[in-house]
């Protein structure tokens, strides 16, 4: 059985958008910018959510200059293979 995941996605372009610009933010920080729940975030961060909204998730990614399939990863359970959706 194949499921999307998120686990530790949000961080990773936190440190390459700092590296970059050298601007730090928090995972508060970006849900203020992105004007969506910090819950949300965290939940996504963690790998728990249990749905995303669309326009929440268009909105990080705007904030992130990033593109969906960087913050959810599709794995494949069944074979260990995965691949970015």
């Amino acid at each position: 059985m194949a499921q999307i995941t998120t686990a530790g996605r949000i961080t990773v372009l936190l440190g390459k958008q700092q590296a970059a610009t050298g601007e730090r933010k928090s995972l508060r920080g970006l849900a203020a910018l992105a004007e969506v729940p910090k819950d949300l975030v965290y939940r996504l961060d963690a790998g728990e959510a249990r749905y995303i909204d669309l326009d929440a998730l268009a909105r990080l990614c705007k904030t992130l200059k990033c593109e969906p399939q960087d913050i959810l990863k599709w794995e494949l359970n069944h074979d260990g293979d995965s691949q970015s959706v």
